[in-house]
């Protein structure tokens, strides 16, 4: 018998979180799951990529609390046996919507409550952290299983939730295809790229501050930041005032992640905090070297504490300016972080990634 998976989300825009939704809707075996995705809004770029037997709904009351009793009618109306949920507020959402009475007849589903940022520093920086908090306290012991990309995740919950705590698997992102080089290494590196949302987060003003600084030793270098957000204002016009107007550019998302590495010879992350880094994992995958501030959570187990890529403890814009200007000169260093990049990012493709999250949706739905 197929069983009905659901995948709750906000959105399906451009995001680390949607897009590994969409791997696993593409990959998962139609002759044991029927998937269908459920949006709170029904937009987003990756909509047009979504399987064509997915089957979509979308909410017509997108806000609690009639998203939460719609949520559960139409799970009850879908007949879903396992409800899949990414992000803190739909977490909350679909707890609430699995314990409501689902009909004559209609068992609830199971739930897999996913996080992609370990919840206290997800916590720290949210609105309303102590609501927040109580409902996870309150709702999170429901959960069937939680799970995320990296085992902190695991850690917080156990910690904000004690005895309590929903047992936790570490779940890693469907991320590429394959993993293999696009094309040999240049003696110099020039082409610099960043890729994410254009939002305070990622501290792409970090990164234009520091390329102005390796820029004036170096004109041959130039700098591409993929992706879109409420900073593009903001970065626009820092780049004007760096006389930088054509040397960095921003030209949005992108849905072709091997031509934007065809095109790159070292990509570098600013972030404040990354969940995983799936934009990490895409560039050591096809072969980039990696320059990444050492921030929570990802960048320093990928980068495998600096040996699969450089690792800067100094977030300053001259230390990263002198990372980037040292290693584009180093031919022999990018090539050690190349191969030490492909061990890395092992396990990130997308067949045994999704054979992972197939396995665990097993496990959930055998369980009493």
């Amino acid at each position: 018998m197929r069983r009905n998976i659901a995948f709750f989300l906000p959105h399906f825009a451009a995001g680390g979180v949607e897009t590994v939704v969409l791997k696993v809707l593409q990959g998962l075996d139609r002759r044991r799951f029927q998937p269908h995705l459920i949006l709170q809004q029904q937009r987003g770029e990756l909509l047009c990529q979504l399987p064509a037997d997915v089957i979509l709904h979308r909410l017509s009351r997108p806000k609690p609390p009639g998203c939460i009793f719609e949520l559960s009618r139409l799970c009850g109306q879908a007949d879903v046996h396992l409800l899949v949920t990414v992000t803190n507020a739909v977490n909350l959402y679909a707890l609430m919507a699995a314990a409501l009475p689902f009909g004559r007849n209609k068992a609830r589903p199971c739930t897999l409550v996913m996080e992609h940022t370990p919840p206290l520093a997800f916590l720290a920086e949210a609105k309303q952290p102590a609501l927040r908090r109580l409902a996870m306290r309150l709702l999170y012991p429901r959960a069937s299983l939680t799970g995320g990309p990296i085992d902190q995740i695991g850690t917080d919950l156990q910690t904000l939730l004690g005895a309590h705590a929903p047992k936790f698997t570490c779940l890693p992102n469907p991320v590429v295809d394959t993993i293999a080089p696009l094309r040999p290494l240049p003696e110099r590196a020039q082409r610099i790229v960043s890729v994410g949302r254009l939002a305070p987060e990622k501290r792409f003003d970090l990164l234009i501050n520091s390329f102005a600084l390796a820029h004036a030793q170096h004109p041959d270098l130039r700098l591409t930041i993929h992706g879109e957000g409420p900073e593009r204002a903001r970065l626009e016009a820092l780049i004007a005032s760096k006389n930088l107007t054509g040397t960095v550019t921003l030209p949005g998302y992108a849905d072709d992640m091997d031509a934007v590495h065809s095109a790159a010879d070292l990509f570098v992350c600013t972030s404040r905090r990354e969940g995983l880094g799936n934009a990490i994992i895409e560039a050591m995958a096809r072969g980039v070297p990696v320059i990444s501030v050492d921030c929570p959570f990802g960048p320093p187990q990928l980068l495998q504490g600096g040996r699969a890529g450089r690792l800067l403890s100094d977030h300053s814009a001259a230390a990263l300016a002198a990372a980037v200007t040292d290693l584009a000169q180093d031919r022999a260093a990018r090539q050690r972080y190349r191969e030490a990049g492909f061990d890395a990012v092992t396990g990130f493709d997308v067949t045994h990634a999704v054979a992972a999250y197939q396995a665990v949706f097993d496990q959930v739905l055998a369980a009493p």
